[in-house]
């Protein structure tokens, strides 16, 4: 009688451990004991399957991804069962745009395994951030003259009258948001925890931008706190990203192309389209392979012969390409999927795009056009 006027169908549940007498649980202190109990078995309302995705996790070396995934499909199902029994289906379609949200993110997010790099992993945390500073120094003090002592140059930063017209701090930006993003794979990889290769990401990005920095400070170009602070907003965006866990909805592309000035070059922030039509559970058809952007780039500065100088800002409609490559298959969790993604994420190509341009020099309106040649 007791089970018929329960809130709810019952469930036979086995449990491997001794449970608490306050939640049904073990505490922290009995899990050690886990492989030496005995069957339990108890009668638990059927919403209780909902806390089967922490039992998934109960186990200290879990894959915290697969622990995610485990939540996500408990969520849908749970939701389907409650939508059978309750009219009201607003929560369960909340859970459902939730658990699909996350499903992308960790379809992102999905990086090649390596036994080898993880039986290593000490080994490499400790070379990587070695050899990265050692080249970023051996780039300034190799490539330049050094017959200087160490000089500050105080280089403005987006200004009509700087020398770049501010692309080059834009390229900072977005150079060190790509760099940071790369370092927190690495160490994910390596087997590292999400915020602990996070914070690797962030750590080193920044240590990579003070070393080149400071070996700038000893050629023609000097330190510049401007370009420092530039790595640093990018590399804290890419770790603000990561740990908001909204990759499936903005990024930043680089786009310095070969040469000694920055006058073709189109740097983005960006929207994606399709994270945007997951979050919200809607079907947005061939707009998820599109990027809405805010760029900036400055065109005729240190040019020859010389041309108007302008600074554009813009808004654009680009190409997904991170998108278009998952949907053909090419994931980033094998090593040739990782290395087309590190370009086809990261990188503004030429002529992907179409937008207006506001020149902040003469106060006009440029566009449509692709940015880069125009």
């Amino acid at each position: 009688m007791v089970l018929l006027a329960g809130p709810g169908r019952v469930a036979a549940e086995e449990r491997l451990f001794p449970v608490s007498p306050d939640h049904g649980w073990p505490a922290a202190s009995e899990l050690p004991e886990l492989k030496g109990s005995f069957p339990v078995y108890r009668l638990l309302p059927e919403a209780s399957r909902d806390h089967e995705a922490w039992m998934s996790s109960a186990d200290p070396g879990t894959d915290t991804r697969l622990t995610q995934a485990t939540e996500s499909e408990s969520a849908t199902d749970a939701c389907s069962t409650r939508r059978v029994l309750s009219g009201d289906s607003s929560e369960c379609e909340q859970r459902i745009a939730f658990a699909e949200a996350l499903q992308q993110d960790l379809a992102e997010t999905g990086l090649p395994k390596s036994e080898f790099l993880e039986r290593h992993r000490v080994l490499f945390s400790t070379l990587i951030p070695i050899t990265s500073i050692l080249a970023v120094t051996a780039n300034s003090l190799v490539g330049y003259d050094t017959n200087h002592s160490f000089q500050i140059h105080h280089e403005g930063w987006f200004g009509e009258k700087t020398t770049n017209g501010g692309a080059d701090k834009a390229s900072h930006m977005a150079d060190y948001y790509v760099i940071a993003n790369l370092f927190e794979d690495v160490y994910r990889i390596l087997g590292w925890s999400e915020r602990a290769a996070i914070l690797w990401g962030f750590s080193l990005a920044f240590a990579t931008g003070l070393a080149n920095e400071v070996s700038d400070g000893f050629t023609r170009h000097g330190f510049s706190w401007e370009d420092l602070g530039a790595d640093t907003i990018g590399a804290g965006a890419s770790a603000l990203v990561a740990l908001t866990r909204t990759r499936d909805l903005f990024s930043m592309r680089t786009s310095h192309l070969p040469g000694s000035t920055y006058t073709h070059d189109v740097y983005a922030a960006d929207l994606k389209l399709n994270g945007v039509g997951q979050r919200l559970n809607l079907n947005i058809g061939p707009l998820k392979w599109l990027l809405l952007s805010a760029t900036y780039q400055a065109t005729g500065y240190r040019v020859s012969p010389p041309t108007d100088k302008e600074r554009l800002i813009g808004i654009e409609i680009g190409l997904n390409l991170q998108q278009i490559l998952n949907d053909v298959g090419v994931k980033k969790d094998t090593w040739w999927g990782f290395g087309l993604h590190l370009f086809a994420d990261n990188i503004r190509f030429p002529y992907t795009a179409i937008g207006m341009r506001y020149d902040l020099n003469k106060g006009k309106w440029h566009g449509p056009n692709a940015g880069n040649y125009d």
